[in-house]
């Protein structure tokens, strides 16, 4: 029974000081659970750049384009 406490709560027991001690999460960690819990908003935000990266590059050819004429 404590075992199963320890394991949901996640709940490490030190060897040197025999002192509980919580597990702390990693920041990639939380941006994952950021990523899939805002599935919506990270779709729109990745299309939004890409968007952007290809219209500078069409705007820079185009701009080329001009510039050889």
């Amino acid at each position: 029974m404590e075992y199963t406490k320890d394991m949901i709560l996640q709940v490490r027991y030190g060897e040197i000081n025999r002192t509980l001690k919580a597990k702390k999460a990693k920041r990639t960690s939380k941006l994952l659970e950021r990523i899939q819990k805002h599935r919506l908003i990270t779709a729109i935000v990745i299309s939004a750049i890409m968007f952007i990266s290809i219209d500078m590059v069409l705007v820079s050819n185009f701009i080329r384009i001009l510039n050889l004429v």
